[in-house]
């Protein structure tokens, strides 16, 4: 286990507009996570990206250093100086203490607001991810398997989000408490999850007048088709749009603002409100300058979150104890997955020292027996070679699952 690895940059360290620099592009990810890998001689990689924290969780046999760890940032367009800053104040886990990591990440004890169940569905995409495009393995998906089941448990056996406050659940109470008409026209900026969280409130409390903006016109086609009577558009052709919105949702994955204020002033009223989920923000300096009050950013959410996670404390303590438990199972589980692998040769070297002891070493002796001896024969063989091939195997767990039970 010591060969598993966390590289963490989070909320907790870093502003958001410095995590946001980390982010890859979709076009670009797998191209550049591949890099990364060989660059590092990793063995497996899972890059996790959301709005407050970007991790790299790998397998290697080189231990994160200062060296290691300024290639890793070298494959991102940084100054000097925030490069400094990420080397420095850098979260890194290995062994026992990143699985512990990941399954706080996915039980949400790691997160701005404590108790959203979002983090569960952008990890379960970003481990489906590596898998599908070779960039983990084994490991890694033993992991994955066991971070979901972890954050199940959580949310099941606790109230840890008993009162969820995602940041799209932030981002919702503010839009509401305006109390705008469910015939009011709103903007959605980008397609990904987040939006499509989004829609899901929007489309449960009866707002009609929705249009969808996308780069890629066809998912923001793929959204609004799903919901009877919403608009799309690409985002080049937002500007020609005649309607004028009175709220804007906006959260895409662009290096660059998407709204600024000549774009703004085009579509909108003196009164529209805009929602900015995206990291790098959405909307150009200038216009924030401008909208003041008018908007509501990753920073003030990150504010209004960390009011809530008094309320949490005392459920804390109950997901610490039911994580350490976890991290124990796996510890046991991941031990016994490798005796699997190193004694997944047995069955077939087995069966080739039966096949030989057949057909070379005693081969002359069995033509002088008949024929109900060679089936008795053929019999017992079939049993020693079960046996041989099941005996280790249990031996070799039960000798594992004593030295898990005499560690606690």
């Amino acid at each position: 286990m010591e060969q598993l690895q966390v590289v963490a940059f989070t909320h907790q360290f870093f502003p958001l507009d410095l995590i946001g620099k980390l982010h890859i592009e979709d076009t670009e990810k797998t191209a550049v996570l591949n890099q990364i890998k060989s660059k590092l001689d990793l063995t497996e990689l899972v890059y996790v990206s959301t709005c407050n924290r970007v991790e790299f969780i790998m397998c290697g046999s080189k231990a994160m250093d200062s060296k290691q760890l300024q290639a890793l940032l070298g494959f991102f367009p940084l100054a000097p100086r925030d490069s400094q800053h990420l080397t420095d104040a850098v979260v890194l886990f290995n062994g026992d203490h990143a699985v512990e990591h990941l399954f706080k990440v996915a039980s949400s004890l790691d997160s701005m607001v404590i108790g959203e169940r979002e983090i569960i569905t952008q990890l379960r995409k970003s481990f489906e991810e590596a898998r599908t495009t070779g960039l983990s393995g084994d490991t890694l998906r033993l992991v994955g398997q066991k971070l979901i089941e972890t954050a199940k448990q959580v949310y099941t056996e606790t109230h840890i989000a008993k009162k969820p406050v995602s940041v799209v659940s932030l981002a919702w109470h503010g839009f509401r408490r305006a109390n705008l008409a469910i015939d009011t026209p709103i903007l959605l900026v980008g397609a990904g999850q987040t939006i499509t969280n989004l829609s899901k409130f929007l489309l449960k409390a009866g707002y009609t007048q929705i249009t969808i903006a996308n780069r890629t016109f066809s998912k923001a086609l793929q959204v609004a088709s799903q919901h009877l009577n919403w608009k799309s558009t690409g985002l080049e052709e937002l500007s020609k749009v005649e309607t004028k919105f009175e709220a804007i949702f906006t959260c895409t994955g662009s290096q660059l603002p998407v709204l600024d204020n000549v774009l703004y002033n085009s579509i909108c009223t003196p009164h529209t409100r805009v929602f900015d989920l995206a990291l790098p923000s959405d909307c150009s300096a200038e216009l924030i300058q401008e909208l003041q009050s008018r908007y509501t950013g990753m920073n003030e959410l990150k504010s209004e979150a960390e009011m809530n996670l008094s309320e949490r404390a005392l459920e804390v303590v109950r997901c610490e104890k039911i994580i350490q438990d976890r991290v124990d199972d796996f510890r046991s589980t991941y031990r016994q997955r490798q005796l699997e692998i190193a004694m997944s040769s047995i069955p077939f070297t087995i069966k080739q020292i039966k096949e030989v002891a057949v057909t070379e070493v005693f081969a002359k002796d069995l033509e002088t027996m008949d024929a109900e001896s060679k089936v008795v024969l053929e019999n017992v063989l079939a049993y020693m070679e079960k046996k041989y091939i099941s005996l280790p195997m249990k031996m070799a767990r039960e000798v594992i699952l004593g030295n898990v039970k005499s560690k606690s």
